[in-house]
């Protein structure tokens, strides 16, 4: 009989048997040319992540929309 694998999220620690709709986030420690703190990976389980995403996604809009002005003709 094999053991069995609990998934702890590395922000709220809500533990589960599996993580589907988790997610592994890269943290850079580095802002600007100093590193503030070390680079880290969490998981993070769908209740934490999908907030997160969210708010990334509006953050990649936001400046996507800086880079690529509209053209007026």
């Amino acid at each position: 009989m094999g053991t069995k694998t609990t998934f702890v999220c590395d922000c709220c620690f809500r533990e589960a048997d599996n993580n589907l709709g988790w997610a592994r986030v890269h943290i850079n420690g580095a802002s600007g040319d100093k590193q503030l703190m070390p680079d880290d990976n969490r998981d993070l389980c769908e209740i934490c992540w999908s907030p997160l995403q969210t708010l990334m996604k509006k953050v990649h809009e936001e400046a996507r929309g800086k880079r690529n002005p509209p053209r007026g003709g």
